[in-house]
């Protein structure tokens, strides 16, 4: 059996300016670029909203996405890519943050999968 993983990675990222952060069409083109250098091929086009909270900018992809949550006027941003693992979501997350000229970074990654019992599990009467 042919077991799927995904790459998940992603950054809080501080001290960018405010205009990097505050122009849809800017972020449309970032996430696009982010996505392309992960390779990953977008399903749509992106999605940009504004609201009283920030801005949320999204990409789906196949197999995956690239996401963006920011608040301009804080200079913050939390940056998101994930891929199926034949992807480099690390190559889009690298875009996002040199672009968006990060001052602050802290970044994490985790693999992503199916979630399968433990091998062998003892069960309970086996267990008595």
């Amino acid at each position: 059996m042919h077991i799927v993983t995904f790459e998940h990675v992603f950054a809080d990222l501080g001290g960018i300016p405010t205009g990097r952060l505050a122009d849809p069409q800017a972020l449309s083109g970032l996430l696009l670029s982010a996505a392309n250098a992960a390779g990953m091929n977008a399903a749509g086009p992106p999605t940009v909203l504004t609201g009283p909270q920030g801005v949320a900018a999204v990409l789906v992809c196949h197999g995956g996405h690239v996401a963006l949550h920011a608040v301009p006027a804080a200079g913050l941003c939390f940056a998101d890519v994930a891929g199926i693992a034949a992807a480099h979501p690390q190559r889009g997350l690298d875009v996002i943050i040199k672009r968006l000229g990060a001052r602050q970074v802290r970044t994490d990654a985790r693999r992503r999968g199916p979630v399968l019992p433990p091998p062998n599990p003892i069960r309970s009467e086996e267990a008595s």
